[in-house]
C-alpha cells in the first residue's frame, strides 16, 4: 500500500484506505473535526475529496459539520484556507477559539450554553509558505 495525500495527511490516507477496505461509507459523514488545530499541512485537496467529496457548488446546502480545536490566541491557526477547502464541500465549520463548545446531539440545550458561529467563508486568505 501507498500512503499518499497533501503533507502530513498520511494518516487520513490510510484510515479512508481501511474504511474502503471494510466498506465503510465515506463522503457521508454528519460530522468531522478538523485535524491539527486547522493546520495546512495536515489536509489538502485530495484527501479532503476522498472523505468529504469534491468541492460543491456555491450556494450548495450543508452537508456536514466540521469542528477545529483552537486556541483563541493563535493568529496563525486554524488557517483561512483550510477552514475553506471544508466550507467547499459543504461543510459548516465551528471553530473553538478557546472557548468549550458542546455538539447537540438531539437533547435539549443546557443551561447557560450558547450556539456556535459558523464561520464564513474567506475571500483573503493566508500565503501558503
Amino acid at each position: 500500500m501507498l500512503l499518499t495525500g497533501d503533507g502530513g495527511a498520511w494518516a487520513l490516507t490510510y484510515a479512508a484506505h481501511y474504511a474502503e477496505q471494510k466498506n465503510f461509507p465515506l463522503q457521508q459523514f454528519s460530522f468531522v473535526q478538523i485535524p491539527h488545530h486547522g493546520g495546512r499541512r495536515n489536509v489538502g485537496p485530495t484527501i479532503l475529496n476522498r472523505l468529504l467529496g469534491p468541492i460543491q457548488p456555491e450556494g450548495s446546502a450543508t452537508r456536514f459539520t466540521a469542528l477545529v480545536s483552537a486556541p483563541a490566541d493563535d493568529d496563525s491557526h486554524p488557517r483561512k484556507m483550510v477552514l475553506n477547502a471544508f466550507l467547499r464541500r459543504g461543510g459548516k465549520v465551528i471553530a473553538t477559539q478557546g472557548e468549550s463548545i458542546i455538539h447537540y446531539g438531539g437533547f435539549p440545550r443546557r443551561d447557560g450554553y450558547k450556539a456556535a458561529t459558523p464561520i464564513p467563508f474567506s475571500s483573503k486568505v493566508e500565503e501558503y509558505d
